[in-house]
């Protein structure tokens, strides 16, 4: 909820001039219910859709987390701390970032006091309408509500940060790039303007993800239909184009409607957010290709994704606690199989076909004993193991 704004003027840095000054307000602006109301519209679809969890890192030696605690704990109001934060804007931007406008919004997030940063675009040919307030220089109201309601306006970045955010290990907050959707803060805004970084690493958090969705389907179901449902739709979900993944647009879109919200309080007891994270398969790709079903009788089924999704591999409960398992496909090949890498010997009797592990060389070495084919089949299989279970 906001409660008062104030918009500051930041000009385009160019390497080799003058320093331009700011432009900046010496009140807030006079918010109308119309002109609240779209601003906190638009910036809770922003962060709703965008907004990615940000912690602060003292590396990177910004002075916004002070100032933002400094704001929060009531040592300074709006119109000092926005200053301050239109300055390091100015400083943090490259000579690429365009002119634009700092709004700062003190703001109530979930009835705490809360500090609100946008970045947003100054059109061409709409100049900022300065006017004098009770003596003192501020924003035109009705400037600003053009600059909200028109469709080619853009809001850049914005980051937020409430009192529950300040905490003994740092500041912790929130931040969105419109620019960069789906992907990350533009690194200038994230580290030299907020002195943050990112809460989840995408790599770590999907596959946190995957794991949990893993654990929780094998420990909640033992239906096997619902369990090939549930562990394709997550393996389908994280192999999509999307370089997002949404928590909770999988719960309503996969699971049924009495399992979601077991679902949801599960990754939140794992640490896992229920909200839009960054997706990076990078540490699961090799589990996304094959679906593992092992059976109670000691057989098991290494699969690719596709042969369960065109029917070729089938699951049926019959009804009595036993699944039936139906591959539809040409058989290629029949051999015998050791489950283990290496095969038992008679006692007292040496191997004549397998080399000792130090030995083995890579393919291709004719100095060492090759790798015979059929262990080569084992360590082949032993390689996809990872795969998801059922």
């Amino acid at each position: 909820m906001v409660e008062e704004a104030i918009v500051h003027g930041v000009p385009r840095r160019i390497r080799g001039t003058e320093v331009v000054p700011l432009q900046l307000s010496e009140a807030a602006c006079q918010l109308d219910d119309t002109v609240r109301t779209a601003l906190q519209g638009r910036l809770r679809d922003v962060l709703g859709r965008l907004g990615r969890e940000v912690v602060e890192d003292p590396e990177m030696k910004s002075d916004l987390p002070d100032a933002v605690r400094a704001f929060l704990n009531g040592e300074q109001d709006l119109v000092q701390v926005s200053g301050d934060l239109a300055h390091l804007l100015r400083d943090s931007q490259t000579g690429s970032s365009p002119a634009g406008l700092l709004l700062a919004a003190s703001a109530r997030l979930d009835g705490q006091r809360a500090l609100l940063m946008v970045k947003l675009e100054q059109e061409t040919g709409m100049q900022a309408q300065e006017i004098i307030s009770d003596g003192l220089r501020t924003f035109d109201v009705q400037f600003l509500a053009n600059l909200l309601f028109t469709e080619k306006s853009k809001v850049y970045k914005v980051a937020l940060f409430s009192e529950e955010g300040v905490t003994e290990e740092g500041l912790e907050g929130w931040a969105a790039d419109a620019q960069l959707t789906g992907k990350t803060v533009a690194r200038f805004f994230l580290e030299k303007f907020l002195g943050c970084r990112h809460k989840n690493d995408p790599r770590e958090v999907t596959e946190r993800f995957h794991d949990a969705a893993m654990g929780w389907i094998n420990s909640r179901f033992t239906d096997p239909e619902v369990r090939m449902d549930y562990v394709m739709a997550v393996l389908v979900e994280l192999k999509s184009p999307t370089a997002t993944l949404d928590p909770s647009a999988f719960i309503r879109t996969h699971l049924r409607e009495e399992h979601r919200d077991d679902f949801a309080d599960f990754l939140s007891e794992n640490d896992i957010p229920v909200s839009v994270f960054d997706k990076n398969t990078e540490l699961v790709g090799n589990r996304l290709q094959k679906m593992r079903v092992e059976l109670s009788n000691g057989a098991y089924l290494v699969t690719p994704v596709e042969s369960v999704q065109d029917g070729s591999v089938a699951v049926e409960d019959l009804g009595n606690g036993l699944t039936s398992l139906t591959v539809t496909a040409t058989l290629t090949k029949t051999s015998s199989f050791a489950a283990s890498g290496r095969r038992p010997q008679p006692k007292g009797e040496p191997s004549s076909t397998e080399a000792p592990p130090q030995e083995v060389a890579p393919e291709g070495d004719p100095s060492l004993p090759s790798i015979p084919p059929q262990d080569k089949q084992d360590r082949a299989l032993r390689d996809e193991m990872p795969a998801a279970q059922v």
